[in-house]
């Protein structure tokens, strides 16, 4: 049976602190990696796909299950980029304590077939210096996370899409000088899925469920088989319903003010135990002008409200977002989260 993170000792100063610590937690694959100390283990491998990823979905709580028409979504449900009709680029950033994230992702929408995407996701936890019992450095580590995905969604009717995105996923440690018997180089790679559906209800499309299975793939193995960890598969199911305003002027119907409802439930595949439930408001005028607020309930140490904006003008559209937390060490809490897209 492998020990516990707690009793490995990895946090040691001389082995370059608690990142170190972080990225070696995974590196061994350990059964009881935690989020936070009074967390359920989450028996998963490459933590860094339940990161929070985009500053629209991070603002409405991270609910997004249902969501559609930008590419962030990509992440939570495949099938909700089926609705894109622009091409689109994007960035989004954030800040976490174990380390910045970066993800880009571009979707190409062909007329009669379905939408074509690619995203790059990295988190980089650093480097850190391995010190001696005197605290002289004497070595080196760094280690990072990375995803790509290829996408491909379409839309079956007009209330009805689905989506699949296909994950090369890697873990890497890197380790060079004195104290690498504390920091083990090893790299990782492994494969999995993400696959979605999307359908709508009432006359106007007003109201739109999601369903979504993520991270569906093979254990993440570095050092052994023995040692390989399954991914973090989750299934979740969402709802957004969208609710018209008053029109700003009589004559236009179709310049009116609107409020979005978000909720989602998530729940970690073949584990029982209370599900996540994820909240959120969206509102705003058509898509120039977004005010966002959520809240998570989650079991992974990531519970907390969020609030957040979107500005958007021509081609180019900006949402920014802040995540206050109350139970996790991995996330600062009142970390930015900044989303920039261009369609074209």
């Amino acid at each position: 049976m492998r020990p516990r993170a707690s009793e490995a000792g990895w946090a040691d100063g001389r082995t370059g602190g608690w990142r170190t610590a972080f990225a070696l937690l995974i590196l061994s694959a350990h059964s009881s990696v935690r989020l936070c100390a009074q967390d359920q283990p989450l028996n998963a491998a490459a933590l860094f796909l339940l990161f929070p990823v985009g500053a629209r979905s991070v603002a409405t709580g991270q609910a997004a299950a249902a969501s559609e028409g930008r590419g962030e979504v990509v992440f939570q449900n495949p099938a909700g980029v089926a609705s894109l009709t622009s091409s689109e680029f994007a960035l989004h950033t954030s800040a976490l304590a174990a380390g910045p994230t970066t993800a880009i992702t571009a979707f190409f929408p062909r007329r009669g077939i379905g939408v074509f995407g690619a995203t790059f996701y990295l988190a980089d936890y650093g480097t850190q210096p391995n010190v001696d019992s005197n605290g002289v450095e004497i070595g080196q580590n760094s280690s990072r996370n990375l995803a790509l995905l290829a996408t491909f969604a379409a839309p079956l009717t007009s209330g009805i899409s689905l989506g699949v995105s296909y994950k090369l996923i890697q873990f890497r440690v890197d380790c060079s000088g004195g104290g690498c018997l504390n920091v083990p180089s090893g790299e990782g790679v492994t494969h999995a899925l993400d696959v979605g559906g999307q359908f709508t209800v009432g006359a106007d499309h007003e109201l739109r469920i999601g369903v979504a299975l993520r991270n569906l793939g093979f254990p993440l193995q570095v050092n052994n088989k023995d040692q390989a960890d399954p991914l973090p598969t989750r299934l979740t199911v969402g709802a957004i319903y969208k609710l018209q305003l008053r029109p700003v002027s009589e004559d236009s119907s179709e310049n009116r003010f609107d409020v979005r409802m978000l909720a989602d439930v998530e729940s970690p595949l073949r584990q029982t135990g209370n599900p996540d439930v994820r909240v959120g408001v969206d509102v705003g005028y058509q898509e120039l002008v977004r005010v966002r607020g959520g809240y998570a309930f989650q079991r992974a140490g990531l519970s907390g409200p969020s609030l957040g904006v979107g500005l958007k003008t021509g081609a180019i559209g900006v949402d920014l977002a802040q995540l206050f937390l109350t139970g996790t060490d991995l996330i600062t809490n009142g970390s930015t989260f900044l989303s920039f897209r261009v369609v074209f």
